[in-house]
């Protein structure tokens, strides 16, 4: 590989700042685009909001199969990344949401293939992949922030209409053309011998493995409540009387900033499994609050503060314990698999049920929009039985580095 001016960390973090951004500046935004492009469509923004995990169910494993065969992943990365910014900067130019839907899903389908291969390509830049990646990984978090800052308390002040005209997609166009021209300078993963000599080892080789099985699964399933946090966190709090519940929101980005950084300190001195339990006991935990807190603000509020528990010990660390599992030619296709599984599936399920949840314990009353208390015990129920389940058959207890932080 060429020599390059910046340092292997300061590229991985600046590629994971760029992806996060361009994911953000558009997405978070893009309900009130839609419905001032489309008035009077009632479907279009449930619509575009379930691209994303369509799309993570169908391209990751097509793109990781290619990654660890065909195409070195850094090069997949570039290549997927510019054709997604090509298709993320032309949607503004559509003329009906038939054209939006099917330009965003193009899009999502390359964003979604790359996603993971960016996880490989960067933990594969690191001398300790679960030492450094929670550090890196925290610049695509910063990232995020910095697009909602940058939309809605910069630009906003010259153009108060910015979050509902073209410049969200432009700006995340111009981001992923970053990512683009930064990612053949990341490192690929090494392939392994069988890679070498058999020209692939076989995508189900690595769901043979007993312990990467039962993680996926419980992954998957524990993405189903998941959902219901993306899709109504910040629409329950605003009706719970929580004024200004955009700003109140990014409480859960600046908690994953912190514990991405003392999640290094947590994998040395315990166990991938317990780190995940963790995890998933705050998103049960998260949801009881919710259901709880009948308008108090500070169980509103601490529900939201968990935030960075709840994604950095559960996602993050499920990312580097598929990567530790993983053979070395099959790394590209176990974060591929766990993509697949979590963002595509568990999500998907997770979207189709919360409109069934919506009709029963969502109601208009005297005007207002109130949430019945059992809109989030329901799904904290269902992710503490998958807890308890997961502490007595997930039998890895393994820490992911020895090492001192």
């Amino acid at each position: 590989m060429q020599s390059h001016p910046m340092s292997p960390r300061l590229r991985a973090g600046l590629v994971m700042f760029l992806n996060f951004f361009a994911w953000g500046v558009y997405l978070v935004p893009m309900g009130k685009y839609l419905s001032k492009a489309f008035p009077g469509d009632t479907a279009v923004i449930g619509l575009a909001y379930g691209v994303g995990p369509l799309a993570a169910m169908i391209s990751p494993l097509i793109a990781g199969w290619i990654a660890d065969r065909a195409l070195a992943p850094r090069k997949l990365l570039a290549l997927l990344s510019f054709i997604a910014a090509l298709l993320i900067a032309a949607i503004p130019y559509v003329h009906t949401a038939a054209q939006f839907q099917a330009l965003l899903l193009a899009h999502s389908l390359c964003f979604f293939a790359a996603l993971p291969i960016l996880n490989s390509v960067v933990m594969a830049s690191l001398e300790d992949p679960a030492k450094s990646f929670g550090s890196i990984r925290l610049w695509g978090t910063i990232g995020w922030i910095g697009s909602g800052l940058l939309i809605g308390s910069v630009l906003s002040r010259w153009d108060s209409e910015i979050a509902t005209g073209p410049w969200t997609f432009r700006l995340a166009g111009l981001a992923l053309i970053g990512v683009a021209m930064l990612s053949p300078a990341l490192a690929d993963p090494l392939p392994s011998k069988e890679t070498k000599s058999s020209g692939g080892i076989s995508g189900y080789a690595i769901l043979g493995d007993a312990k990467f099985l039962i993680f996926l699964v419980c992954s998957c399933l524990f993405c189903i409540p998941l959902a219901l946090y993306y899709a109504y966190a910040n629409f329950f709090l605003s009706t719970a009387g929580l004024a200004d519940s955009e700003s109140w929101m990014t409480l859960g980005q600046v908690s994953e900033v912190i514990f991405l950084a003392l999640l290094p300190v947590v994998l040395v001195r315990f166990s991938a499994k317990t780190v995940l339990l963790v995890g998933m006991a705050c998103w049960a935990l998260r949801y009881a609050l919710f259901g709880y807190a009948n308008g108090a603000s500070a169980m509103l509020l601490t529900g939201v503060a968990l935030h960075g528990l709840c994604y950095d010990f559960f996602f993050v660390t499920g990312m580097l314990y598929a990567d530790k599992l993983a053979p070395a030619g099959m790394r590209n296709t176990a974060q591929a698999i766990v993509s697949w599984a979590t963002l595509g599936l568990g999500m998907w399920i997770g979207n189709m049920i919360a409109p069934l949840l919506h009709a029963r314990y969502i109601h208009e009353v005297d005007g207002k929009t109130v949430f019945d208390p059992m809109f989030w015990l329901v799904p904290a129920g269902f992710a503490a039985v998958l807890l308890v389940l997961f502490a007595i058959i997930f039998r890895d207890n393994s820490r992911l580095t020895t090492e001192t932080a």
